[in-house]
């Protein structure tokens, strides 16, 4: 008996401790099950702006980031769910469209100011008076890209901190 429920144990423990996303019940592929992801990224990527556009209970804000050395362009597009305004019932999908075409979509949850790199902190905060300066500014940390730019209101900065193609966290100063 004991035996036969340390096996049980075990096999439960390997099958959780297995990827969970490699099942698609963690970080499902929105773009695929929801057809406005992938057209609000080529809207954006053909308009170069953002756009903000609401179906029933969802509003998608679709945000172009950067451009890379390469020309291909990186949008997120987060989608909100009415009524829940935290980000864990958010999804978001970040694009890089190259040349017209999709090239890489990855998803991701929002890590948000207080999960990130604590070494990233006086990064950001850099850069940020940089911005004010000069009227945009990026830097790297150690693989995560800080994009900071100026709002139309003076005074105010949004950084954009990625990590990879995916839009890690999001704030406004």
């Amino acid at each position: 008996m004991i035996k036969k429920l340390f096996l049980f144990l075990i096999i439960v423990f390997l099958f959780l401790s297995g990827k969970a996303d490699a099942f698609g019940i963690l970080s499902p592929p929105y773009n695929q099950s929801n057809p406005n992801f992938n057209k609000l990224a080529m809207r954006v990527y053909n308009s170069g702006s953002p756009y903000t556009y609401t179906s029933g209970a969802y509003t998608y804000n679709a945000i172009p980031i950067t451009t890379t050395m390469s020309g291909c362009k990186l949008i997120s597009i987060i989608r909100r769910t009415q009524g829940f305004p935290k980000p864990a019932y958010w999804a978001i999908e970040n694009y890089k469209i190259c040349n017209g075409n999709i090239a890489e979509v990855k998803n991701t949850n929002m890590a948000g100011w207080d999960n990130l790199p604590k070494g990233i902190k006086p990064v950001i905060n850099n850069t940020i008076q940089e911005a004010r300066q000069y009227g945009k500014a990026t830097a790297n940390y150690y693989g995560y890209r800080i994009i900071v730019k100026t709002g139309a209101y003076v005074g105010t900065v949004f950084v954009y901190v990625l990590n990879g193609i995916k839009l890690e966290a999001m704030m406004r100063f």
